[in-house]
């Protein structure tokens, strides 16, 4: 019985998705052209926004934290790992295609937080909000 109980928990906590940790620099990325870097630089991207997903409430994250507190901590810690090798990769890659003057692609804008109206401020439209 203690047997299936423990193999059940190893197999609960190591099937739980975990964030890829990407290399910040590859072996082949000096001969990239600039459309090959564009796409090198969008998958960091994912991958930095998918780790991000993680750090969040997650099935995977609830059943660790239930079962296993400790493990939410090595998910956590993964996941700022994953977050950091992303961010590295894109500094690599940027820095290359500035170097062939190739376009590096925006950053994607933070979602700001809804800011509260502020009385007599102009709309889109660029007309006073009534008081």
């Amino acid at each position: 019985m203690r047997t299936i109980a423990a193999a059940s928990a190893v197999l609960v906590l190591t099937a739980c998705a975990t964030p890829t940790v990407i290399q910040p620099v590859k072996p082949g990325d000096s001969g990239l052209t600039c459309a090959q870097l564009q796409n090198e630089y969008s998958d960091a991207q994912r991958f930095r926004d998918e780790a991000d997903r993680e750090k969040g409430m997650t099935g995977g994250n609830v059943a660790r934290a239930i079962l296993f507190w400790p493990a939410i901590l090595g998910s956590f810690s993964n996941a700022n790992e994953a977050i950091s090798a992303a961010d590295s990769r894109k500094v690599h890659l940027a820095n290359l295609m500035n170097q062939r003057n190739c376009p590096v692609p925006l950053a994607p804008a933070a979602t700001p937080a809804a800011a509260p109206a502020t009385p007599g401020a102009p709309t889109s439209a660029g007309d006073p909000k009534p008081n």
